[in-house]
């Protein structure tokens, strides 16, 4: 009998066999006529597969559940996040009839609720899901075109010294050290709030980022200022506790939460995010005369196109060889043929 009762579900189960593959499953649903249906049409799907070669539809959550399964490193909790927002649209549709008006009319709602960048951002995420699912998986015959806004480019925003200390006055206190470490290192939020102390040589005065950490996947080495060492020898070492940076209910996981942001505002920077305290380091390192190429590594940035935004804080590394009689013939000398 292929629709039974399972004792231990509400639902009306289907069961059957197509090619010597035994097939059970919940039809989700208490309804006999429906879960008629759904034997009907799932027996059709799964004979088409298994005697004309078709592909299986795959959904949606199918493809989120073995992504899940394969993610790994740091930005597995934010697109967990991002996922569970597409789950309220996508999570019963089959990947085949995900289309690209599907994907724009996404895309516009995401823009609504926040801004074109947090949507780009959102839709990239689904692009490499469909990718995926067509390129490794052999899920999708194609993957859809995943259109994304045209933002324009925005040149990096950074704090100057006194802003700096006016930030620093109005953060709670366990984030007063971190953020001045950051501005010492240049270090990414995530990276800086999950330093671990065996991470940390201050023998050598040396931060070691392994590449599974690391945004360019390559393991970086953070040389330490002065200060950036007196800081880390301020910190309590706790026992049984890895983590640098903790306040009193452990350790801190996100740094550029509620009283960073009211902090921010009562120091007059309303617009500061806890990622220009790295815009706010490489653009003081420029201002001092670091060349680009030392800051690409000082930051671990993959390609120097990255750093030359900051470029044009140092037009005066530029000045020399511009000067009249700098690096050509003298006037009045010519050479001789």
């Amino acid at each position: 009998m292929p629709l039974y009762r399972h004792p231990e579900s509400p639902y009306w189960w289907v069961r059957f066999s197509i090619g010597g593959v035994k097939t059970r499953r919940s039809s989700q649903t208490t309804e006999r006529a429906a879960a008629e249906e759904f034997e009907t049409h799932l027996r059709s799907q799964l004979w088409r597969q298994a005697k004309l070669g078709e592909r299986p539809r795959y959904t949606w959550s199918e493809a989120v559940k073995r992504w899940a399964g394969e993610a790994q490193g740091r930005g597995r909790h934010r697109d967990g996040e991002r996922l569970k927002w597409f789950a309220q649209y996508l999570d019963d549709a089959a990947l085949a009839d995900i289309t690209r008006e599907t994907i724009e009319k996404l895309r516009t709602l995401r823009a609504g609720e926040s801004s074109p960048s947090t949507a780009n951002r959102y839709t990239a995420l689904l692009r490499m899901v469909l990718r995926k699912a067509h390129r490794e998986w052999d899920w999708l015959d194609k993957a859809p075109v995943v259109p994304m806004y045209r933002l324009e480019r925005m040149e990096p925003r950074f704090l100057t010294p006194a802003q700096f200390r006016r930030l620093r006055h109005e953060l709670p206190a366990h984030l007063k050290d971190l953020a001045e470490f950051s501005v010492e290192t240049g270090l990414r939020m995530r990276n800086a709030t999950h330093l671990t102390w065996d991470q940390v040589d201050l023998r050598r005065r040396l931060l070691i980022i392994p590449a599974a950490q690391a945004k360019a996947g390559a393991t970086l080495s953070v040389p330490l200022s002065q200060r950036a060492v007196a800081l880390l020898k301020g910190q309590k070492r706790v026992e049984d506790q890895p983590r640098v940076f903790l306040w009193a209910k452990g350790p801190i996981e996100d740094a550029n939460h509620e009283a960073f942001r009211a902090a921010r505002v009562r120091a007059g920077v309303p617009w500061c995010r806890w990622h220009d305290l790295r815009h706010t380091w490489a653009s003081w390192h420029v201002q001092r005369g670091t060349p680009l190429h030392v800051l690409q590594a000082l930051g671990g940035w993959a390609s120097l196109a990255m750093v030359q935004r900051y470029g044009h804080l140092n037009p005066a590394a530029l000045r020399f060889h511009v000067e009249h009689g700098r690096g050509t013939v003298p006037r009045g000398k010519r050479a001789k043929v």
